[in-house]
């Protein structure tokens, strides 16, 4: 009996092994680029978020900030390459690649290249961001790090106005539009601290140094857009902390005068008025030690004491201008205290002025307070101000979880593993 060469097995040749792992390696290679581009998604849009910059840049991470029109989800995607954006960075608040959703975005790319230029992209509600022209963000990382500003780090708090602490909001530095900003997160105690040693020129990269005489802004952002600014030298950002209230805008480079138009307080100086500018009477202050301004005869003594459980006294001179200033050197129990001061007026009288104030918070050692609850006298109170719906695109330019990298994921894993199985069951077969 004649049996074909397929039953009796005669035909059956197997595929060389090398070939076989040859079209296995190739299999799931090409499902992990496609798992690859599944999280980038295709289409491209370019109108869904109001700023974004790039901000602590560095040799080897960069962090990048936007605010979005609504509260949402993003991340960024990235690579040294405009057609490869391998790499993917989280929220420094999403925890163990659970995202969350942000009116203010905060990312972090580490572990970068020095000298190296990277393009990216926000990823927002399954859509692409890109400039308005079509092409990706991009950043160039310095060479070198060498931390040229000598200045202390600048510090502060911020309070909602029900006198919490704001956690998680934005706080950005910028001391002019040709320097790269610095950022930070607010922490659980509405605590901030940003570092004042290194800065980059946005276009050359040059490290610059400040000698903080500069006058530099800080805006903080919270999640419902209310915002806040701070404007001050550099050097003097890093005296003491501020606690302030969200909401509430504050100018220290004012002169005296401006001073005390700004908060309500007349000063004649033909009438040698002599005021305490704050706190104000009967005002609530959101923290343990207070910073107490006002206004006499130029480079004339004043002399302060606080009645509290226990006394405070100090003897200051007032500057040329006739501006004097005290913080107090110790925390303040809660409760009312009172302040005396008395200096002497142009026809050199004693004067006595009393102001009563109320500590409401246990904030701790946070340094100087300058807000309150109840109207104090800022030195420049505007409206909330929201930023522009604009772009700022940089040409060239710390936590949570770390960003995620690559395309490293559980279902790529599984994945892989899946077809190797498959793959190596073709070869046992055949």
């Amino acid at each position: 009996m004649a049996y074909s060469d397929l039953f009796i097995g005669s035909g059956n040749k197997k595929i060389p092994t090398l070939l076989g792992l040859f079209v296995v390696i190739f299999i799931v290679f090409l499902f992990l680029n496609i798992l690859n581009r599944s999280a980038i998604p295709s289409k491209a849009s370019k109108s869904n978020i109001r700023r974004i910059e790039v901000t602590n840049l560095s040799p080897i991470q960069v962090t990048i900030y936007w605010q979005g029109q609504d509260k949402e989800m993003g991340w960024i995607v990235y690579g040294e390459k405009s057609d490869a954006l391998v790499n993917i960075a989280l929220d420094n608040r999403d925890v163990n690649e659970k995202k969350s959703p942000y009116l203010n975005h905060y990312v972090t790319l580490r572990n970068l290249k020095p000298g190296v230029h990277y393009y990216y992209a926000v990823i927002s509600q399954n859509q692409k961001i890109v400039r308005p022209d079509g092409s990706f963000f991009e950043f160039t990382t310095p060479l070198v790090s060498s931390a040229k500003t000598k200045i202390d780090p600048a510090t502060g708090k911020v309070l909602n106005a029900n006198l919490s602490p704001l956690v998680n909001a934005t706080v950005l530095l910028y001391v002019d539009e040709k320097t790269v900003p610095l950022s930070t997160l607010t922490k659980d105690s509405g605590e901030w601290l940003i570092p004042l040693n290194s800065f980059y020129d946005k276009s050359t990269l040059e490290e610059k140094s400040f000698s903080g005489e500069e006058k530099a802004r800080i805006e903080i952002i919270n999640e419902e857009a209310e915002m806040s600014s701070i404007v001050n030298k550099l050097k003097d950002l890093s005296l003491s902390a501020e606690t302030i209230i969200i909401g509430k805008n504050y100018d220290f480079t004012q002169d005296a005068d401006v001073l005390s138009a700004s908060t309500g307080f007349k000063n004649n100086r033909n009438e040698s008025e002599i005021r305490i500018i704050y706190p104000e009477e009967n005002s609530l202050i959101p923290g343990r030690k207070p910073l107490i301004k006002g206004i006499s005869l130029p480079n004339e003594e004043v002399f302060i004491t606080i009645n509290s459980n226990k006394t405070y006294s100090a003897r200051i001179i007032s500057d040329k201008n006739g501006n004097w200033n005290y913080l107090v050197p110790e925390d303040l129990d809660l409760g009312l205290h009172t302040i005396t001061i008395k200096t002497k007026d142009n026809n050199g009288k004693e004067v006595t002025i009393l102001r009563s104030f109320t500590i409401v918070a246990n904030e701790g050692n946070e340094g100087k307070v300058l807000g309150t609850a109840s109207g104090e006298p800022t030195i420049v109170i505007s409206p909330t101000a929201i930023p522009p719906t604009s772009y700022s695109y940089p040409t060239l330019t710390p936590t949570a979880a770390p960003p995620v990298s690559g395309i490293a994921s559980t279902w790529s894993i599984i994945g892989a593993i899946s077809f190797l199985i498959i793959g190596g069951g073709i070869l046992l077969v055949f």
